[in-house]
């Protein structure tokens, strides 16, 4: 198996290119995820390596950047509510945005722009130090043995950070709308259950998973095609990070239009 673009032919003749082995790429990346998986031959050591590794490179900043997120969130709904006499439906609000829409968002961005940075980088680097080949050379499978682990930890760990970013957030607006809103909590449980359905958040995980297979897919496509020493290591990577923002907020559109269609809106008959 070769890890090489052909040669540049024109812009549209690259991407066509790109897109066609990007996507042959995905599917021996899933086959193989998916034997490995069946037949035991998945290191689980590498496996909970990456877990670890992609795990405290993403859990910190998708803290961060979910706290001020659920704070925005609740001064919004909060200020739009208290105008027209609706403070207590923030917990709806809260609800729709964070449960269905932001904590799989936020997830995808961490696994998309951090994680796949460095799953990235380090491929990029095992390929420009020819260690790539030396795995081909000792007959052993790249993709069973470089990119199922990295698949399937960054599936793992997307779905639990997916999880806590739910909490994060709306801890952080039920915090604004108790304590600096002065409003009761009773109106915003209420109304969060009232309007949050288990189904959103089983589908927000759901996109989570899906989000960050597409990012560590990308991210391993472009590492192990780099060329070119440190500099096409470097480019790999922000076209890795590029590609895999586009893609996710593809996929984000599709997954909500078809959730809309299959599950009807709370009071909706």
């Amino acid at each position: 198996m070769t890890f090489d673009l052909p040669a540049s032919k024109g812009p549209l003749r690259d991407l066509a290119t790109e897109a066609g082995h990007t996507l042959g790429f995905a599917l021996q990346a899933i086959g193989a995820t998916v034997v490995a998986i069946l037949r035991r031959r998945l290191s689980l050591s590498e496996t909970l390596t990456q877990v670890v590794f992609i795990g405290r490179v993403s859990t910190g900043p998708a803290l961060l950047l979910m706290i001020p997120v659920g704070v925005f969130i609740a001064v919004s709904v909060g200020e739009l509510a208290g105008r027209i006499g609706a403070g207590g439906y923030s917990g709806a609000v809260v609800a729709f945005i964070i449960v269905g829409q932001a904590s799989a968002l936020v997830s995808a961005l961490m696994m998309a722009g951090v994680a796949g940075s460095a799953i990235c980088t380090d491929l990029g680097s095992r390929k420009i130090r020819e260690e790539v080949d030396a795995i081909e050379v000792m007959g052993m499978n790249v993709i069973e043995r470089l990119v199922a682990p990295r698949v399937a930890a960054g599936i793992i760990v997307s779905i639990m950070l997916c999880s806590l970013i739910t909490v994060v957030g709306v801890g952080a607006c039920y915090a604004y709308h108790i304590y600096v809103q002065h409003l009761p909590a009773g109106a915003f449980m209420a109304t969060f259950s009232q309007y949050g359905r288990m189904s959103d958040f089983v589908m927000a995980l759901v996109k989570a998973a899906v989000f960050a297979l597409v990012s560590t897919i990308v991210a391993c496509f472009k590492g192990l095609h780099a060329r070119g020493g440190p500099r096409g290591v470097a480019d790999a990577v922000n076209e890795a990070v590029v590609m895999a923002f586009a893609l996710v907020f593809v996929f984000n559109t599709v997954f909500s239009q078809l959730y809309t269609v299959i599950v009807p809106a709370v009071g909706a008959y």
